[in-house]
């Protein structure tokens, strides 16, 4: 933390500095500087490298008193990210670009990467480049939008009982008699074609008293 404040307050004091040799340079210097580009290059010139140079410090100052406050670390940032960080040349040493990585969603960062490795070409600057687009980049849902299920999931973790334990339980819910099949079972197909013949022999037969008695039912062949 230390090490942040100080370095902090270096960068501030040299913005400073140059911001007041600034202000009381002599009015017709200031004049000059401001002239355009035709008259005066290199007065102008200087003068833009001296307002980008303080800009710049007053930036990095502001990295430095974040860093103070919550340390920059990359830790938690995937090793094959960074790999491909340092191969489009991002100074992932550089304090403005740890605390913009460390303070922006990791589906940011994987997408600044991926805009700068497809204009990487265009690119002048990636450094700068990071810095300005990064806040820009979407948050986006990063890993599958389902839960991935493996084989592991489904394995059976409980113990398993004891021989002695699975023959209390078969004897205390009869599993085993639920398990037997019935000795004696009804052949529907045959009671439904025995219902149809008796049925055809009713109807081909002529009226007989017989089938009107309640009491000749029991003796119908079905």
């Amino acid at each position: 933390m230390t090490n942040h404040l100080d370095n902090a307050i270096a960068l501030l004091q040299s913005a400073t500095q140059s911001l007041t040799e600034l202000a009381t340079a002599p009015v017709a210097d200031i004049d000059r500087l401001s002239l355009d580009a035709a008259s005066a290059p290199p007065q102008r010139q200087s003068l833009r490298e001296t307002v980008a140079s303080t800009v710049e410090q007053l930036h990095r100052a502001l990295a430095e008193l974040s860093a103070a406050i919550d340390p920059p670390s990359l830790d938690k940032i995937p090793p094959e990210l960074l790999t491909k960080a340092e191969r489009l040349g991002i100074p992932l040493n550089d304090i403005e670009v740890r605390v913009s990585i460390t303070t922006h969603h990791l589906s940011q960062f994987v997408g600044i990467l991926n805009e700068i490795e497809q204009r990487f070409e265009e690119i002048r600057r990636v450094r700068e480049y990071l810095l300005v687009r990064l806040p820009d980049i979407p948050i986006e849902q990063l890993g599958a939008r389902l839960p991935v299920y493996t084989a592991a999931d489904f394995e059976w973790t409980e113990p398993r009982l004891s021989p002695t334990e699975l023959a209390a339980i078969k004897s205390k819910y009869q599993i085993d008699r639920l398990l037997e099949r019935p000795t004696r079972q009804t052949d529907l197909f045959k009671q439904i074609a025995a219902a149809d013949i008796a049925w055809e022999q009713a109807r081909i037969a002529p009226p007989s008293e017989h089938l009107h008695d309640p009491d000749d039912l029991d003796n119908l062949p079905y």
